[in-house]
């Protein structure tokens, strides 16, 4: 689905009133506050509003009126357009638009990144190498040289990649 972007997952319903908990994928919860409609299981659905607490990010969407209805939607991954996706700053974008780049090192492709690991020091890119096997390493400037989602590849400094890569069979 390159035409939308996954925000969250839906954790648990929150109360009786259908109101949803979700997981977010973002790293400012306040982009909720901004969500018109979103996409849940093939669904569109409007944003009846939205609350972001010490205690999680909740959603209530129309339609969605007892835990019943919310139950449902529970594990199911929370997709926003990408016309109402927030714009990025430079240099910054959207797991889904990392995951399926290709990498290449020294002028050759290599890798498939697989998925997006989220920590609070770097994200952790993880990869299916083109000969077999995985390699996960840290998304570092001094390691990509160069970010085209547009071409979907990523270009990797092949020292220091060397340096941080961890390899697996």
């Amino acid at each position: 689905m390159r035409n939308t972007v996954t925000v969250g997952t839906v954790a648990k319903p929150q109360g009786i009133k259908g109101e949803i908990k979700v997981n977010p994928l973002t790293d400012d919860n306040k982009r909720f506050f901004d969500l018109k409609k979103v996409i849940i299981g093939g669904v569109h659905y409007a944003v009846a509003g939205a609350r972001v607490t010490p205690a999680g990010v909740f959603v209530k969407l129309d339609g969605i009126e007892d835990r019943n209805a919310a139950e449902l939607l529970r594990g199911k991954e929370i997709y926003v357009s990408r016309e109402d996706a927030v714009a990025l700053p430079d240099g910054r974008y959207f797991i889904a638009d990392i995951i399926g780049c290709r990498l290449i090192k020294s002028g050759k492709p290599f890798a498939t990144v697989k998925d997006v690991l989220q920590y609070s020091s770097t994200d952790i890119y993880e990869a299916a190498m083109d000969k077999g096997g995985r390699v996960a390493f840290p998304a570092l400037k001094q390691v990509i040289e160069k970010i085209d989602v547009a071409e979907g590849v990523i270009e990797v400094n092949a020292e220091k990649f060397e340096e941080v890569a961890l390899y697996e069979d």
